[in-house]
């Protein structure tokens, strides 16, 4: 289970890193797009903080 874990937040990174990257290169009326996978991949870091920190039951 935490090697699956430190993949799947390895990703997350990858991800964040990534839509960042893309922000600065796309022009200004494309940069919208760039911001769904960066918010998609904070909520799942939310989420998952959560249920690690056994909200969820």
């Amino acid at each position: 289970m935490d090697g699956l874990l430190a993949f799947l937040l390895v990703v997350g990174v990858l991800a964040v890193v990534g839509s960042l990257v893309l922000m600065r290169r796309v022009p200004r009326e494309i940069r919208p797009v760039a911001l769904v996978p960066l918010f998609v991949v904070l909520v799942g870091f939310a989420i998952g903080f959560l249920a690690l920190a056994g909200v969820f039951g």
